[in-house]
């Protein structure tokens, strides 16, 4: 906590900094910009200011609407590590998507029909079954922008796009009494992945005819939700970039996975033993626990991060001191 509160100081330095512009190349016009004053750490981008205001993304309504808070969080903040190879902390600068505007994307996430050509996911077959039902593959298109500073402003240097893919669609159907019944259709993943691969090549060219920019670098990740009813969220399984033209250059896999600890299928078990030692240790010093989970980031089979959630229904500061110290 008192870390916390030490980086929200640290934000709110009146450092000044010179007004620049925001230019988009496609529109030919500017509007008042600046960056934020700080910059906590090269981990982190500093954003633009558009008449004092930070400016949220064209489509967030849409973007924000997956199918747990931990998909929605690893969604944005994985897609943000992925960005980072192409575009460096250090000479860009970011802005939530500008392009992809709420109509677009609703348009782009539909089901395509005569009525919605644009749509990416496959047409309804009119099928309620799960054996039958032509499913939804693509749940939730989310874009960052990436901005250079030149004499004459902010101009738009790149583009990051996350597709979320889903690997169980949630579905309803409403009866004659208009009543919802729920179901899940789990998916062939192999198919996501290449029903994915096709979703990203189309976006960059839909996204190329809106910028009217044929070599603006576009970065494009593949996003695989995990259940709603897990704690760990999903992961990018591809990575691929379109330095120009109409698609991406290449797709990359990513060779990551999140283990939910304690575990009883086996996975992780080094981790999962030393884990359950921790829990048995805090559980003996601090009783009135609900709960004590983790979530394990592995890549390439070696683990990369554990994140630990300690859930108690009654506490107090002191014995919240006294535990963490222990």
């Amino acid at each position: 906590m008192i870390a916390s509160l030490f980086l929200l100081a640290s934000c709110t330095s009146t450092k000044d900094t010179p007004e620049a512009k925001v230019t988009n190349d496609s529109e030919q016009n500017t509007v008042p910009a600046q960056p934020t004053s700080n910059q906590l750490s090269n981990d982190y981008y500093r954003a633009l200011i558009v008449d004092g205001e930070y400016q949220t993304s064209q489509n967030r309504g849409v973007s924000l609407d997956l199918n747990s808070s931990v998909n929605m969080k690893d969604f944005e903040s994985d897609l943000l590590e992925i960005a980072k190879k192409a575009f460096p902390t250090d000479q860009y600068f970011f802005q939530e998507g500008q392009i992809i505007s709420t109509d677009t994307a609703s348009s782009w996430l539909g089901r395509q029909s005569e009525e919605n050509p644009d749509g990416l996911n496959p047409k309804d077959n009119d099928k309620t079954d799960s054996n039958e039902r032509s499913p939804e593959y693509l749940s939730q298109i989310l874009e960052q922008n990436f901005m250079t500073q030149t004499e004459k402003g902010f101009e738009l240097g790149g583009i990051a796009v996350g597709l979320a893919m889903n690997q169980i669609d949630y579905y309803s159907v409403k009866d004659e009494n208009k009543n919802f019944s729920f179901y899940e259709q789990p998916l062939d993943v192999d198919i996501v992945v290449e029903q994915a691969k096709e979703y990203g090549n189309e976006i960059v060219s839909r996204l190329r005819d809106e910028t009217n920019l044929e070599s603006l670098p576009i970065v494009v990740g593949i996003f695989l939700q995990s259940p709603k009813d897990s704690l760990a969220g999903g992961v990018y399984i591809l990575e691929g970039q379109s330095t120009e033209g109409r698609s991406v250059n290449e797709w990359v896999q990513r060779n990551e996975q999140k283990i939910l600890f304690p575990n009883l299928n086996g996975e992780g078990a080094e981790v999962n033993s030393q884990f359950d030692n921790f829990k048995n240790d805090i559980q003996t010093f601090f009783p009135n626990l609900s709960g004590v989970t983790g979530v394990g980031l592995y890549r390439d089979g070696k683990i990369l991060s554990l994140h630990v959630d300690i859930m108690t229904q009654f506490y107090g500061e002191t014995e919240i001191i006294a535990f963490t110290q222990q």
